[in-house]
């Protein structure tokens, strides 16, 4: 399957990643790089994680032109440490359209990773950022946004996450 934007439902998105061997995986590595910004921007998102672009690649991107991220925008094979007080926010998620809730996360993140370039480089985020940082490095480890929710919040979600779901299906991402 091509790299597209994957839907709940994705095998994919509850796939563990491995990391990536900067060396071998250079050529797939430049192959997908586009790919990611490509869907990020069509979709105006924030970040995007391999997973979502239906590819099981320890990556993720996160938009340095609407985010302080001090011009790092890929992580490969990243670390994420959360530190600060805990904070309730509404997130939203690509793979999960037209659903917002509020989720509880740190407000601050350290993240090392390496760039595009095969450079290790390390940055401490706040507030959104380090949201964004921790969300889609929970993509990485095959969590999604809607598995911090309250048994409760899921199961008023239940019919919007069906439907989502029978999009992938109809879309011919699930199975």
């Amino acid at each position: 399957m091509p790299y597209q934007l994957q839907l709940l439902g994705s095998p994919v998105l509850r796939k563990k990643t491995e990391p990536l061997d900067l060396r071998e995986d250079r050529g797939e590595i430049e192959r997908f790089l586009p790919a990611m910004r490509d869907i990020l921007h069509r979709r105006e998102g924030i970040g995007l994680a391999g997973p979502q672009a239906n590819a099981s690649l320890r990556v993720f991107l996160l938009d340095a032109d609407r985010l302080p991220v001090e011009g790092h925008g890929v992580f490969i094979n990243p670390e994420v440490s959360s530190s600060g007080r805990e904070v309730y926010e509404e997130e939203g998620c690509l793979s999960i359209p037209g659903i917002f809730e509020r989720v509880k996360r740190r407000e601050c993140s350290h993240v090392e990773a390496y760039d595009e370039r095969g450079e290790l480089f390390s940055v401490d985020l706040r507030g959104l950022a380090a949201r964004a940082a921790q969300h889609e490095f929970d993509h990485l480890e095959g969590v999604l946004f809607i598995d911090h929710l309250s048994p409760i919040i899921k199961r008023m979600l239940r019919k919007k996450l069906r439907e989502i779901r029978a999009e992938a299906e109809k879309l011919g991402q699930v199975g």
